[in-house]
């Protein structure tokens, strides 16, 4: 979705629009909370403080259902990791948690792609539910509140803002897609380094937990 789009649909409904927005926009960028601190500066038709309120609204949102899929519905998360990589890919996300729950929760929203499976590989290591949504809480308030003081003290200082809007965003996903590589790269060599020794483990070459934390 473009931004003027963005813009408009919080322009014409407000918090709604940046709460929905939110829940609905799973790449990261929180484009509708940016729109709302724009809109809260340029207009004061919005108040920046329920901008982010409504933004963390969406984001813990998110976070929670996907926590209670991974909790109790497992059979669904099987139906779309089919792979045996992806699989495992959830495996040592899991692992993960065990050992930094607490701040994978927190933070891991701002690890791009990956840290949208973090909530439901906590709710597959039965990771306790109150803990879950206090520090998903906590990161989803993070997040939304440095979105929108982005949007708002960008809109606020620079008055082209608006005008070059598209190429900022542009400029945000240049960014953030190496990063998002580099991260997967190393990521996906710890899952192809499992996935070996698992099989390596089956052909009776090793013990079958070798390679695991």
């Amino acid at each position: 979705m473009d931004w003027e789009t963005v813009k408009d649909y919080v322009a014409t409904y407000g918090y709604w629009a940046v709460a929905l927005g939110t829940l609905w926009d799973q790449s990261g960028l929180q484009a509708f909370v940016v729109a709302g601190g724009v809109l809260a500066s340029m207009t004061g038709r919005l108040s920046l403080t329920l901008v982010a309120l409504s933004g963390a609204a969406g984001g813990l949102t998110s976070d929670l259902a996907l926590f209670a899929v991974g909790r109790w519905r497992a059979a669904w998360l099987e139906r779309v990791m089919r792979s045996d990589k992806n699989r495992m890919r959830l495996v040592v996300l899991q692992q993960g948690v065990r050992r930094w729950g607490w701040l994978l929760l927190t933070l891991g929203r701002f690890l791009p792609w990956l840290g949208r499976f973090v909530p439901a590989a906590a709710g597959l290591r039965r990771y306790g539910t109150f803990k879950a949504v206090f520090f998903s809480a906590l990161g989803s308030l993070v997040s939304a509140s440095l979105y929108a003081s982005l949007g708002y003290w960008a809109a606020e200082s620079l008055g082209w803002f608006d005008d070059y809007a598209l190429w900022i965003g542009l400029g945000a996903l240049a960014v953030s897609f190496p990063v998002a590589a580099w991260l997967l790269k190393r990521f996906d060599k710890l899952v192809e380094a499992r996935l070996a020794a698992d099989s390596a483990a089956l052909n009776g070459d090793v013990p079958l937990d070798a390679g695991k934390p």
